[in-house]
């Protein structure tokens, strides 16, 4: 074979010597010219020619150097005489070129014709509509961090898009509404062009040839799926962009790993930590990143451990370095962007009813005035639903069409005045009130109490029997209504026992007396 390649041999038990600078020439060893010259690190400079192609030597082949380089130097924390596996990225003039090329072919392939469709597309539905809202800062709940929806709307913003335009349904044209929807979806094209130069880089960064790079960047040029997604208004290409642009800066870490907390070295670490926390700002499924990174970090720290030529003061700085870069940075990342979410979104907007009353207070345009901490029987208060956070109980003049057809109950996101029910005593406790002692004293209601809900606007009572709710036919789950008319005395069936399952550690009454916030 004509390919020649630098290897790096370790002595072996019972090994006469071991050469860093060797020629194999189709398995057949040779070695430079002059007498071996011992280190410290048991290598040896150089060596006589060897009889036999080196057969009568036990020799251990250890790595290769990628940079052609005969002898590999070790840097301060880096392991001292351990052997160095890290490649060394090396892009020619040629590759560079080629990149080029291909860059400029995904370029027409993403860019071409991106004005069609001239109408909403799929999820545009909720992303362009969400852009608006940043635009106009009112407030609204998203299921997906906020990092993306971000830059659609700073996009949008310089385009020219002024929050108006609603993106309700799907098919609606934005050429009629004046929409500047092509410098909106120009982002996930930019995004998704990036990938391409993104997908080679980390492939060279690997260690591979430069055809493989040219083909992995090829097939993210023409993978269906990627060109699509990033052509619409979608957070998809967001979350891939940074995705990628995690395992490149990861990838060219490694290359690094030669030179131990360089510049370059924590450059790389600290933009992995970064982008990681950008990928996970734009969709939690960026948590399957973070994963990958973890086990990949724990594997690179298992081997420094097992590494005898790293010092537990060199390996400690590894592994603070890897948490810092790798955990601190990305959740900073994560908590830097929600400020700005919450930052920008400060007026009132349809999303109010997914907050505590506490955070609403916050937004402009809301007053919910002060609150008595306080509850005693004759309260008006509105109950909102803790577990799921979606709304008030609630009850309104519509009865349901099955059942019992009594008032309906049911659970409303926002603020209304049917979202009123006013606490009071069952009768037994009414007439035991009226014959104490002081029957116009205000009486907090306690744990354990049993109390009526009377609904402020219908005057029903909240009630509940042995009908199921249209909802289900479980027989362990009972239909709730409101039922009763002005006047109307009721009976057991809207009695509810009261319950604080959790209170305020800095209010200890809070825990036996019902109070507003802290029970």
């Amino acid at each position: 074979m004509s390919h020649l390649e630098n290897m790096r041999y370790r002595k072996q038990p019972g090994a006469s010597a071991v050469y860093d600078d060797a020629t194999v020439i189709s398995g057949i060893s040779t070695s430079s010219t002059g007498t071996p010259v011992a280190h410290d690190n048991g290598f040896y400079d150089t060596g006589p020619p060897m009889s036999d192609a080196g057969l009568g030597y036990n020799y251990e082949k250890k790595d290769l150097d990628y940079a052609g380089h005969a002898a590999m130097p070790q840097y301060p924390g880096g392991g001292g005489g351990g052997v160095d596996r890290s490649p060394r990225l090396r892009i020619t003039k040629n590759q560079w070129m080629t990149l080029g090329v291909i860059v400029i072919i995904a370029a027409y392939v993403r860019l071409w014709r991106l004005s069609n469709p001239a109408n909403v597309v799929f999820d545009e539905v909720h992303f362009g509509k969400f852009a608006g809202k940043y635009i106009n800062g009112t407030y609204f709940f998203d299921v997906h961090p906020p990092l993306a929806k971000m830059m659609f709307a700073a996009v949008g913003r310089i385009a020219g898009y002024d929050g108006k335009f609603d993106f309700k349904s799907i098919g609606l044209d934005y050429v009629a509404a004046g929409v500047p929807y092509v410098g909106m979806r120009l982002l996930p094209a930019v995004l998704g062009l990036a990938m391409v130069p993104i997908t080679y880089i980390s492939l060279a960064a690997l260690g591979h040839a430069g055809d493989a790079c040219a083909l992995g960047a090829l097939l993210v040029v023409f993978e269906n799926a990627l060109l699509t997604q990033s052509r619409l208004i979608l957070l998809d290409s967001a979350l891939i962009f940074f995705t990628g642009a995690t395992v490149m800066f990861w990838s060219l870490f490694f290359t690094e790993s030669h030179r131990p907390f360089s510049n370059r070295w924590w450059a790389y670490l600290l933009l992995t930590g970064v982008n990681m926390g950008n990928a996970l700002s734009c969709k939690w499924v960026g948590l399957f990143l973070v994963a990958t990174i973890g086990v990949w970090t724990i594997k690179d720290l298992w081997e420094k451990l097992g590494d005898l030529s790293i010092t537990p003061k060199q390996y400690i700085k590894h592994f603070a370095a890897r948490a810092i870069a790798l955990i601190a940075v990305p959740i900073t990342v994560y908590l830097f962007w929600f400020q700005i979410h919450f930052m920008v979104l400060h007026k009132s907007g349809d999303g109010n009813a997914f907050m505590s009353p506490e955070f609403q207070n916050t937004l402009d345009g809301v007053n919910l005035g002060h609150t008595p901490r306080d509850i005693y029987y004759g309260s008006r208060v509105r109950i909102r639903h803790d577990a799921t956070n979606a709304g008030y109980l609630h009850s309104h003049l519509s009865n349901y069409e099955t059942g019992s057809k009594q008032q309906q109950v049911t659970l409303y996101g926002f603020r209304d005045d049917n979202n009123y029910w006013v606490l009071t005593r069952t009768d037994a406790a009414e007439e035991k009130y009226a014959n104490s002692s002081d029957p116009t004293a205000l009486q907090q209601i306690k744990d354990g109490d049993i109390v009526r809900l009377l609904h402020w606007k219908t005057f029903r009572r909240l009630h509940s029997h042995n009908e199921r709710p249209p909802v289900t036919t479980n027989d362990y789950q009972n239909e709730v209504t409101g039922y009763g008319w002005e006047g109307f005395k009721g009976d057991s069936n809207d009695h509810w026992r009261v319950q604080i399952l959790e209170s305020d550690p800095s209010v200890p009454e809070s825990k036996k007396k019902l109070m507003a916030i802290h029970s």
